[in-house]
């Protein structure tokens, strides 16, 4: 079962890539797999040139950061308005 939600998730993937090469009229485009399955979903994808499966994860904890700097030290949200 697996097998068939991979393969359609790397066909939904790979229209989609298309799709987008043909909007923005190009034919190189930089695609990021993010996510736990992506180096299982990246895998035999010429189209994905990089793998980063915490990027999102990463990117949360870099606001949250953010943002409990600010509530820690209240002076910084003055400075930024």
């Amino acid at each position: 079962m697996l097998i068939g939600a991979v393969c359609g998730y790397r066909g939904l993937v790979r229209e989609l890539i298309v799709e987008l090469k043909r909007e923005l009229g190009t034919r190189r485009l930089p695609v990021v797999a993010t996510g736990g399955y992506a180096p299982l979903i990246a895998a035999r994808m010429s189209e994905i040139t990089a793998v980063e499966p915490l990027l999102t994860l990463k990117g949360l904890r870099l606001v949250w950061e953010a943002n409990k700097l600010e509530t820690e030290n209240p002076s910084l949200e003055t400075r930024r308005a």
